[in-house]
Parts: structure tokens; sequence; C-alpha cells
């Protein structure tokens, strides 16, 4: 059975918050895209932008997911404040400029355990402005996992469809991604965006402590 293209942007707070759950982002992040190189029906691109208020990065671009480094405590150290609405605009621009292949789908995850409290560039207004264009026009799958935050109201604001976030706790952060990752199987396989929704077996699970 040949695979169906896939061009995942990760973008994964790095703000103070996190410290409590870092190890744990960290093991999510590797264990997603181990998946991702495992999969028998998705052939995978991904990139990692990890963000705060004093930089917004991206670690690797692009880069095929059998290939792609792994997340650290070097690469992935908590600090600082959460420009979520900035690091939004700053990946949906390198998604908009990244060269996709023949029938490659995009995805986009945001993962956060913060409230926006640094922008300067974006108001919810712009980003949901945005977000709506790219999922109604260019079919980018936006998932949004909140940990410890109000999900469907942060997600609500910024444009993110309906089923496409996933209220969290942090000690769930690894079976959370993996919840992503089924969610980018069931969009890729089948082109619709609504097969990307979160299920209700998904929700809870991310949800139970």
């Amino acid at each position: 059975m040949s695979k169906s293209p896939l061009y995942a942007h990760i973008l994964l707070d790095r703000s103070g918050s996190m410290e409590d759950c870092r190890d744990t982002a960290i093991d999510a992040f590797n264990e997603y895209v181990m998946g991702l190189r495992r999969s028998d029906s998705v052939d995978a691109r991904i990139s990692l932008t990890i963000f705060d208020s004093e930089s917004i990065d991206t670690i690797q671009r692009a880069e095929p997911a059998k290939s792609f480094m792994e997340l650290t405590r070097a690469n992935y150290v908590p600090r600082a404040s959460t420009p979520l609405l900035d690091a939004i605009g700053h990946v949906a621009a390198e998604i908009d400029k990244t060269a996709l292949l023949k029938d490659e789908k995009v995805a986009l995850v945001i993962l956060t355990d913060g409230f926006e409290n640094a922008s300067k560039e974006h108001t919810k207004d712009t980003i949901k402005k945005l977000l709506t264009d790219r999922q109604d026009n260019k079919g980018w799958l936006v998932t949004f996992l909140g940990a410890d935050v109000d999900a469907f109201a942060e997600a609500h604001a910024i444009g993110i469809q309906g089923g496409k976030y996933l209220h969290l706790k942090k000690g769930k952060l690894r079976q959370s991604m993996q919840h992503a990752s089924a969610s980018q199987e069931r969009y890729v396989r089948t082109g619709n965006l609504d097969a990307g929704d979160f299920t209700t077996e998904e929700r809870e699970d991310a949800g139970k402590e």
C-alpha cells in the first residue's frame, strides 16, 4: 500500500510553566515522531518550532520522520512567558513558504499549557482570520492541545474548528500527542478535515488524571 504524504508542523510551548512537565513533553514529542516513522499509511515530513517570549525557534524544518532529531533536555529548556499568538503567526508564515510535495496534506499542532501573555505583533482576531483562511481555503488540519487551560475557549477564540482541540492533563501529554497523530492519519487517509476531529474516547482519555 502506498503511503500518503503529510507535512506536520508542531508548535511547542517553551515558556517557564512547562518546566514541571519538561521531561513528559520531551517524551511525548519523541514518541509522536516514532509513531510517524512506524506508520504504514503516512509518509511524514516534520517541522518543530518551540517558543517563549525570548525567542521563537524552528529546531528542524521539513525533515523526514525517519531522520528527525530527538528533543532533549539540552534543546528544550523552558523559560520566560507565552507569546502564543505571535508564535502561531510565525509558524503559519513558515508553512506558507514550505514547498509542499504532490498531494501532501498539512497539519499544524499547537501545544501549550498557558494563556497568551506576551505577543506584540498579533491579536486573537488576526490569528483567527489567518487560521480560518488556512483551514477553509488550504485544507490545513489545525489542532490545539491545551494542557491545564480552557482548551475550548482558547481554540475557539483563534478560529480552530470545533472538534479539533483537546483539553488535557499534563500527565497525558504523551497520549494526547498520540491522539493528534491518529487525527492526522485519519485526515490524510480520507482527505476530509472532519475526519481529523478528536473522538469522544480521545477527549475522555486526554482529560483523565
